[in-house]
């Protein structure tokens, strides 16, 4: 693991991170009662809400479920798992290569898209070259990278908790193999604009492979004007992953693609570790692409409860990463964060606890059910008092 000691990894001033807080929950409470007026309201996934059970807000899933229609088609193919899904994968790939502009060998379909990641570290690892990323980032493929022996390089956040592209396109040299970018990041939520991702990516591609990592990029508010896949169709060394896990509520029903060149794509096959992607979350898969009218409510409905974490954030008085742009803050809890994740469970409420060391005070909350979110508000409120 390899810091870049020439620079503090992210140490704002109390008073900037007040700034944060401030930046982060600027107009919150017009926003969420904006939102909340026009946004279609959602069903839970689980029409029986239990008040007493767990609120789970800490593994970024959309607690609101699939599309019916999906459902329904899950249901209608139950039956018909007696075979390798070979031409069900070629048929999906087909589907998303029309929908990105690609062509369906540029397509790499996966059991969610960590495979796709993973895969992408051993690749790199085989290639040769260390992996540029950011000291607060999603593990996936540092975490991988490093197990197989391939260096990671991370670069400090900017002061509002943003990837430093300009750090980062200056450190790449002849010695990096791949830089990993997470737009919106995770932890943090923070996008990357899209002129400064475009130029970044446009230069740094004619140098080494860009992987750009969109799980939650359909959240955001730039959406789809921030997508990445174009590069992969002028054929440059760039891959964008995408997941079924977030907004199209299929986090239990795996199912991932990778866009690639075509040529990398063949390679990772060729490990076999990918293998066959299971049947159902691919019927599942489509049906979800095809009800666009489902996918824009849960573009609203997640929004709308991220609005409500800030605003939670705000009245609770602590500092956030500002605009976010995923399912989730990023929140100074004052303490550390697994101290405060212990307190949490213990008032039924679950939150990441320690994950990302260099801000051992940071913890990541997800959006639930509106009952979850005031649930985790109360809770938070009770154990902040204290400190």
């Amino acid at each position: 693991m390899i810091r870049n000691t020439s620079a503090p990894f992210f140490s704002p001033s109390r008073r900037s991170l007040m700034k944060l807080a401030g930046a982060g929950a600027v107009g919150a409470a017009t926003a969420l009662s904006a939102c909340s007026e026009t946004a279609t309201a959602a069903t839970p996934a689980n029409d029986a809400i239990d008040p007493d059970a767990l609120a789970i807000l800490s593994s970024n899933e959309n607690p609101y479920g699939p599309s019916p229609k999906a459902v329904e088609a899950i249901k209608a193919e139950a039956a018909n798992l007696y075979r390798y899904t070979y031409p069900t994968v070629s048929k999906f790939a087909e589907m998303v290569a029309e929908r990105e502009g690609v062509a369906p060998e540029q397509v790499l379909v996966t059991n969610g898209s960590t495979p796709i990641l993973a895969a992408f570290s051993d690749w790199v690892n085989v290639k040769g070259g260390k992996i540029i990323t950011s000291a607060i980032t999603y593990e996936g493929v540092p975490r991988v990278a490093e197990q197989a022996g391939t260096e990671v390089v991370y670069m400090p956040l900017t002061q509002d908790m943003g990837y430093d592209m300009e750090a980062i396109a200056a450190r790449v040299g002849p010695d990096t193999g791949a830089v990993y970018l997470c737009n919106p990041n995770n932890p943090t939520g923070k996008t990357i604009p899209t002129a400064q991702l475009k130029a970044f990516v446009e230069d740094v591609s004619n140098k080494v492979p860009v992987f750009v990592d969109e799980a939650y990029l359909d959240m955001s508010d730039d959406y789809p004007g921030n997508v990445m896949s174009e590069f992969v169709a002028a054929g440059k060394p760039v891959v964008v992953a995408r997941t079924f896990s977030k907004i199209y509520g299929m986090a239990g029903q795996r199912l991932g693609y990778g866009l690639m060149p075509a040529d990398m794509a063949m390679d990772m096959r060729k490990t076999g570790r990918l293998s066959n992607v299971n049947y159902l979350g691919l019927v599942g898969g489509m049906a979800s692409l095809e009800d666009t009218e489902h996918f824009e409510k849960m573009r609203a409905t997640m929004i709308r409860g991220r609005q409500k974490l800030i605003a939670m954030a705000a009245d609770l008085g602590r500092p956030i990463a500002p605009d976010p742009q995923g399912s989730f803050i990023y929140m100074d809890v004052g303490m550390p964060a697994k101290d405060f994740a212990a307190k949490m469970l213990d008032r039924n409420v679950r939150v990441v606890g320690e994950r990302w060391s260099d801000l051992p005070n940071w913890t990541r909350i997800c959006v639930g059910l509106d009952h979850e979110i005031d649930k985790c508000h109360a809770a938070a409120k009770e154990i902040l008092t204290s400190i």
